[in-house]
């Protein structure tokens, strides 16, 4: 037999059962053999996927990491003022600002600690681990990010 590299070829012994036989356990010594073929998964599409996702994770991390420092580091001054007072706005004037910074920077840090799980599969394409990791933390970080939307709507789903 030629062997392939993508190709696997096993040889499983069946032994012969007559029709009034089946009740008893077949013979261990038989000569007919079937071939059975396994080929290998496609990695090539798996890469693919896993080096998007690498590419995403960092599109992300930038722009959460820009908007934490930019809102972070922004200072304006209000367009109307008095003859002796000048008004200043910082972030940490208003709470949704503040959650706006501290929830871009958390989402920020999240995305840096979970690119090596990025680059596990992008090397090992064949592991579930990995991508399953990611799945979970994915599903429970964008719960969290979310959740103070979803308890206001429920708030004023159930007030009005």
């Amino acid at each position: 037999m030629k062997t392939d590299k993508s190709v696997k070829e096993t040889a499983i012994n069946m032994p012969e059962i007559k029709s009034d036989d089946k009740a008893k356990a077949p013979l261990l010594n038989s000569s007919k053999a079937i071939a059975v073929t396994i080929e290998q998964p496609n990695r090539g599409s798996k890469k693919g996927i896993a080096s998007g996702d690498f590419v995403l994770r960092l599109f992300a991390m930038g722009a959460a990491l820009g908007a934490a420092v930019t809102m972070g580091n922004n200072q304006q001054i209000l367009p109307f003022f008095t003859q002796f007072i000048e008004f200043l706005a910082q972030y940490n004037d208003i709470t949704t600002f503040v959650y706006f910074v501290t929830a871009n920077a958390a989402v920020a840090g999240y995305l840096f600690l979970s690119l090596p799980f990025s680059v596990i599969c992008i090397n090992r394409p064949l592991a579930t681990t990995p991508r399953l990791v990611l799945v979970i933390f994915d599903t429970v970080k964008s719960t969290h990010y979310l959740s103070p939307y979803i308890y206001l709507l429920l708030y004023y789903y159930y007030l009005y």
